[in-house]
């Protein structure tokens, strides 16, 4: 099952993919990302972006920039709808892992859409 991918206003801005490669997709159907099997979180284009933790999506920095529903509590919008996938392009090499804080740094200033962009080979 595709899940939401909410920014920290509770705005749906992306979603999980049920691919097997647990690939982040924009609305608009461009994969940009996609979450390995240690949850380490990198985009498209091999750089590492952050990770997953207790439902929380972190940058690079440690400090929260997403997270899934049920883990975290706000007051969360409807998801827009979907559009069809895109063809995803080849992804490129992984970079090393994001080395990670001993304890989480507070929430980031940049917005999810754009923490998301960042890892994108064509700017959405």
């Amino acid at each position: 099952m595709e899940r939401p991918l909410y920014d920290l206003n509770g705005q749906a801005v992306a979603y999980i993919a049920d691919d097997g490669e647990r690939t982040i997709c924009l609305w608009n159907g461009l994969a940009v990302a996609y979450i390995d099997e240690q949850l380490d979180c990198y985009g498209w284009n091999g750089q590492c972006l952050g990770w997953i933790e207790g439902g929380v999506l972190f940058d690079d920095r440690g400090q929260g920039v997403g997270f899934l529903r049920a883990e975290y509590s706000t007051r969360l919008r409807s998801e827009p709808g979907r559009q069809a996938k895109i063809v995803k392009r080849a992804k490129h090499p992984k970079s090393p892992p994001c080395p990670r804080p001993a304890r989480p740094r507070g929430n980031s200033h940049l917005p999810l859409i754009d923490f998301l962009k960042a890892g994108a080979i064509d700017r959405a």
